[in-house]
C-alpha cells in the first residue's frame, strides 16, 4: 500500500518522553538507549527526532544520528505502531527526501541459532528495507553482543560501500560512547580505537 497522505513533523522532547514506553515495548532492552541518553543526544544537536503524521494521527517515529564529517546519517530507530499498512515505507520515502545524502540502517542478522519466530521477524525486517532500496554492506561486526547487517540507501552507491559504511558506523559509536565502553562493546571489522581518533 502506498501512502501519500502523510508528512514528517519534529518530535519534541516531551513527545519523545510520552512515546518512550511504546519504543520500550518495540525494541529489545539491549538495543534501546535510555530516555535520558536520547534526550542528551538531542540537546547536543546531533539527534533528529521525527513523527510521521497521516490521516490526522501519529503513525510512527524515526530517530536519526548526524555527525559532522560523516557522509550518511544513521537511522537509530524506526517504529510504527501499525505494521503492514504502508506507513513504514512512506516514512522511509520521506526520510530519503529529508536526507538525500544517504541513510545507514542496522538490522539484526538472521543467525541460524535463533528461534523460528525471531528468525522470521529479522528476515521480514530485512525485506522491508530492501524493498525500499536499501542495499547490504556486509562487514563483520558485533555491537553490544548483537550482530547486524548494515544497509545503505544513497542516490549513488560508492565503489567501496562496505568499507565506507564500516568507518561511518564506527564513527557514530565513537560519538556516543566513552573509549572504555567502545573498546569493550563495539567490534567492527578492520577498525579499532588505536587506529581511529576518539573525540
Amino acid at each position: 500500500m502506498t501512502r501519500t497522505d502523510c508528512r514528517l513533523e519534529p518530535l519534541t522532547p516531551e513527545e519523545l518522553t510520552g512515546c518512550f514506553p511504546f519504543l520500550a515495548r518495540t525494541f529489545p532492552e539491549n538495543e534501546l538507549k535510555p530516555l535520558n541518553r536520547l534526550l542528551e543526544l538531542y540537546r547536543r544537536g546531533i539527534y533528529d527526532m521525527w513523527k510521521l503524521v497521516g490521516g490526522g494521527a501519529v503513525r510512527g517515529y524515526a530517530l536519526l544520528l548526524r555527525r559532522e564529517g560523516c557522509r550518511y546519517v544513521l537511522l537509530d530507530y524506526l517504529a510504527m505502531p501499525e505494521k503492514g499498512n504502508g506507513w513504514g515505507t512512506a516514512c522511509l520515502e520521506l526520510l530519503k527526501t529529508r536526507y538525500p545524502q544517504g541513510i545507514l540502517v542496522e538490522a539484526e542478522a538472521p543467525l541460524s541459532d535463533l528461534s523460528a519466530e525471531e528468525l522470521a521477524l529479522r528476515e521480514r525486517r530485512l525485506r522491508f528495507y530492501r524493498r525500499s532500496g536499501f542495499v547490504p554492506c556486509p562487514f563483520d561486526n558485533r555491537i553490544f553482543g548483537v550482530v547486524y547487517l548494515i544497509h545503505l540507501w544513497a542516490p549513488e552507491l560508492p565503489e567501496e560501500k562496505s568499507a565506507l559504511c564500516a568507518r561511518e558506523l564506527y564513527r557514530y559509536y565513537q560519538l556516543q560512547l566513552p573509549r572504555e565502553m567502545l573498546e569493550k562493546h563495539v567490534v567492527i571489522e578492520g577498525l579499532c580505537p588505536s587506529k581511529e581518533e576518539h573525540p
